[in-house]
Formats: structure tokens, C-alpha cells, sequence
């Protein structure tokens, strides 16, 4: 493991193997390396120049800037028990990330370092966003199960557990600078981990409302999971499918924040994938009845109106699907070739993220019981 500050170089390149583009390996070892998930615009810098990411070792777990043009890392952060994936503010260089019970910040070319919020033990950090102005930090706070808040073995399982005893969320926001932090947003009876801002309105979130009894694992079956979220005001907004399937798994802010992309498990089999406006007007829905993979929708970058796909219609292969039309239309970029089921959790989904200049789309791929990153030159 590296210390704070050091820079070397591990990767290799290659030539996809089905669109023969340029392919970086940033990483090859750490026991796995993992980029921010789906969400837009919150890995690459606004120049496309760097690219950050989490590292774990046995050690421990630190955040790593990616010099994206020659692969060069950087260790930027101390080292923490167990750091999550940052966000980075793309303008001023400030990677947001939890650990350890807490909310940080680390400023990824001059390496300062600060803690933003500290949690009660009672509590658990999801997910933090930084607003498009880059002057505030959102994150979801939700409680732990009860008997493992006390040190004591869980008698049943989380899901079952929140069914029983209720469950509520707060939306914590606090200065990106630093500062008194505030909740300005709280709901009982469901929960929320993914609130990413409108790329161009910091007062507007994209949120996930999980219900009993499944959760983020199917909800209520009734109710639609994703909503916009008017942070003065708390008015919700239902941002419903076409198809009625109302578990969209996952979902991202176009670059110019007008749009939201979506996908969901058919009740007619396979997946239906989307695009919706801001008040909850369907602009393209196109349904795969007869595709089952697992997958994520995230942004390609502006000017070409498409979703990424690294799942749902194949399963080893990054994918553009143009919503310019009444037809879809598939594009092949590169493949990833991840093992799904390798390494742990969430750690071999790709998860790719197109940089704001065009230039790269990187991912995450998993072989064997370890992961790690990947940049493709478009």
C-alpha cells in the first residue's frame, strides 16, 4: 500500500477487442479499485484530464486520482478502515467520499483534507452528491438495525427488520467549504440512497423512495421509485414509466440536467429503458421483453443523445443506445467482460462514466475476486 502523496504508474493498454478502440488498465493491483457508480458527471474532472477512484487493501482504503492521458495515480487521501467510492466536483478538484462514520473531503491536486460531518454510531452515510455550483454536499442518513446499533447479533435479516420497526431517512446538506450542517429533508415509512443533483439546479435532487417490505430490492411493488425531489419547497414529483413497472433500478441525470434516464424490470418480462423530462413526461421508452441481463443506464457525454448501457441487452459490453428516434439504435464501444458474480457486492458491476469533453468512458470490470479500472478512448 502507498502513502499520501506518492505517484506510480501500473497500467497496461490494449485494443478492444470488438471495436479495436484504445483501452487503458489503470489498475492491477489492490485487492479492488472501484470508480464512482452510474451517476453523472461526478468521476472525471471537467477537463477529462483526471479521473478518481477508491483503492482497498488489506490495510485499508484511500482515494486515487488517475492522470487519465498516461495513467499516472496519486494516493490523495489518508488511509481509512473502509473508504466508499468519492464524488468529485469537476471544477474545483474537491472528491467528497464516506468513511468511517463520517463525510470527507480531499482536495485531489493539492491533497487538503477535511471532515465535513460526523454521524452518530446509530446511523449510517449513503450515498453523498456535490450541487453543480460546487458550494454544498447532500447525503442521505438512515438508522442502522437496531440490535447491530447495540453490538449484538442480528436475530433477523435488515429488510425484515426495517418492515417491522418502521424506517425513515433525512437528507443532511452541508457546506462544501466546511460548516454547520443542516436536515432539509426528512420521510418516514421508506428510505433513499441514491439523491444525485440536477446537474444545472442545485435545489432539484433525483431521488430513490424504497418502501417496505423489499426495499431496494423491489419496493412496495406499487409505488414508483424514482421522483424529483424541489429541496426549498419538499414538493415530489412521480417520474413514472411508460411500461407501468414501477421498480426503475436505476437512473441518471443527462449532462444538461433536462432529462432523466431510467430503466426497470418489465411485468411483460425483460426491461423497459428511458428518458423522462422534469415534470414526468416520457420523452423515449423502448421495451426488451426478451433481455434479462443485469445492467446500469448512466450518461453519455454531451452532445450525443444516448444511454450507456453495460448490462440488460448483453452482458459483457458497453453499449451507446440513441434515444434520437422512435427506433433504438445500439452502438457497440468496448467490452468490458466483467464477472458479474467475481468479486464482492457491487464491486464487478462497471458502472461506466463518460467524461464531460467526450474523450473517455471509463469502468470497472472484475476478474476472479478482485476489480479494477478501465478507460476507453472514444
Amino acid at each position: 500500500m502507498h502513502r499520501k502523496g506518492d505517484t506510480w504508474n501500473e497500467s497496461e493498454t490494449y485494443a478492444d477487442a470488438v471495436t479495436l478502440r484504445p483501452v487503458r488498465r489503470v489498475t492491477r493491483n489492490a485487492d479492488y479499485n472501484m470508480t464512482p457508480n452510474y451517476h453523472t458527471n461526478t468521476g472525471f474532472s471537467a477537463d477529462g484530464e483526471f479521473l478518481v477512484f477508491v483503492s482497498q487493501w488489506a490495510s485499508g482504503s484511500a482515494i486515487l486520482r488517475c492522470h487519465v492521458p498516461t495513467g499516472d495515480l496519486t494516493q490523495v487521501s489518508e488511509v481509512y478502515a473502509h473508504a466508499g467510492a468519492p464524488v468529485l466536483a469537476p471544477q474545483s478538484g474537491w472528491a467528497v467520499f464516506a468513511a468511517d462514520g463520517a463525510v470527507h473531503a480531499v482536495h485531489v491536486h493539492t491533497l487538503e483534507e477535511r471532515t465535513l460531518y460526523e454521524a452518530k454510531p446509530h446511523l449510517r452515510i449513503a450515498r453523498p452528491s456535490i450541487d453543480g455550483d460546487e458550494q454544498s454536499v447532500v447525503f442521505p442518513l438512515h438508522p442502522l438495525h437496531g440490535e447491530i446499533a447495540a453490538g449484538c447479533r442480528p436475530s433477523r435479516g435488515e429488510l425484515a427488520y426495517f418492515t417491522d420497526h418502521g424506517v425513515s431517512f433525512d437528507i443532511v446538506q452541508v457546506p462544501l467549504a466546511g460548516g454547520e450542517a443542516r436536515v432539509v429533508y426528512h420521510e418516514r415509512g421508506c428510505r433513499s440512497s441514491h439523491i444525485p443533483h440536477c446537474p444545472t439546479d442545485g435545489d432539484l435532487l433525483l431521488i430513490d423512495r424504497d418502501f417496505p417490505p423489499r426495499f431496494h430490492a423491489g419496493s412496495d411493488g406499487a409505488t414508483n421509485r424514482i421522483w424529483l425531489l424541489r429541496l426549498s419547497t419538499g414538493e415530489l414529483t412521480e417520474l413514472p414509466s411508460r411500461d407501468g413497472g414501477t421498480f426503475q433500478v436505476h437512473c441518471a441525470w443527462t449532462f444538461d440536467g433536462r432529462h432523466v434516464l431510467y430503466h426497470g424490470r418489465s411485468e411483460r418480462g425483460g426491461w423497459y429503458i428511458g428518458v423522462t423530462d422534469h415534470e414526468g413526461r416520457v420523452v423515449r421508452e423502448y421495451g426488451f421483453h426478451e433481455r434479462d441481463h443485469y445492467g446500469h443506464v448512466s450518461a453519455a457525454a454531451p452532445g450525443r443523445p444516448a444511454i450507456i448501457l453495460d448490462g440488460n441487452l448483453t452482458s459483457d459490453l458497453l453499449l451507446w443506445l440513441y434515444y434520437d428516434a422512435e427506433q433504438p439504435r445500439v452502438e457497440v464501444i468496448a467490452r468490458h467482460g466483467t464477472d458479474w458474480t467475481g468479486a464482492p457486492g457491487q464491486l464487478a458491476h462497471p458502472h461506466p462514466l463518460a467524461d464531460p469533453t467526450g474523450r473517455w468512458i471509463s469502468f470497472n470490470a472484475a476478474h476472479g475476486k478482485r476489480s479494477d479500472v478501465y478507460v476507453v478512448t472514444l
